[in-house]
């Protein structure tokens, strides 16, 4: 996975999980919380640094 990369399936953030990848979570061009590592994720949530967000109506993508 490299920057900017968009992590939109469950294989995405579970890679992500995994190897420790720093995520920003956008909703349009406004950066929803700072960048962090995936901590959990379901079908309607991604935990960022513990810090839950709702999955449909969010970008998730791979920081630089």
């Amino acid at each position: 996975m490299k920057a900017g990369y968009e992590l939109i399936e469950d294989n995405d953030f579970e890679t992500a999980k995994k190897n420790g990848y720093i995520v920003k979570v956008t909703q349009g061009a406004i950066a929803i919380y700072p960048p962090g590592k995936v901590t959990a994720y379901s079908e309607n949530h991604v935990a960022i640094d513990g810090k839950k967000v709702f999955r449909p109506v969010n970008k998730f993508h791979i920081a630089e």
